[in-house]
């Protein structure tokens, strides 16, 4: 869930950053050099060119694809690690102790009451075998 967040908060960013910081700098402070349509007027190329301007585009457009591939493969990594996980413990490492049935105590008499369980330490838990 964070992954898609950040993804989307990141994409919003570039796309903002693309589409009105960039040209604003451009255009408007002077920053850049030429504006590509004195670029495109120069070269003797068509107008329409001039629409898009192609850093802003290209930077926009290579970031979200990269920002795009690093979502699809962590996604890929954890489906991967949620197959990996252990079918006795589901990836805790931990599973209930056998002996007390998880609660930590064993009961010795009725007299006597309850005392620490032995194997597990009180704790109501072992390591999981198969994790180790």
């Amino acid at each position: 869930k964070l992954y898609y967040a950040f993804y989307t908060f990141s994409v919003v960013g570039l796309i903002i950053f693309g589409g009105l910081i960039a040209p604003v700098l451009e255009l408007r402070l002077g920053l850049g050099g030429l504006s590509y349509l004195e670029f495109i007027e120069k070269m003797h190329l068509p107008t329409q060119l001039a629409l898009v301007d192609p850093v802003v585009a290209s930077f926009v457009g290579g970031a979200v694809g990269v920002l795009s591939a690093l979502l699809v493969v962590e996604v890929n990594n954890v489906k991967e690690r949620e197959s990996e996980r252990c079918f006795y413990c589901g990836g805790e490492g931990y599973l209930a102790c056998g002996s007390c049935g998880g609660v930590g105590k064993v009961q010795r008499s009725k007299v006597s009451g309850s005392i620490p369980c032995s194997t597990c330490g009180g704790t109501g838990k072992v390591m999981c075998t198969t994790c180790l």
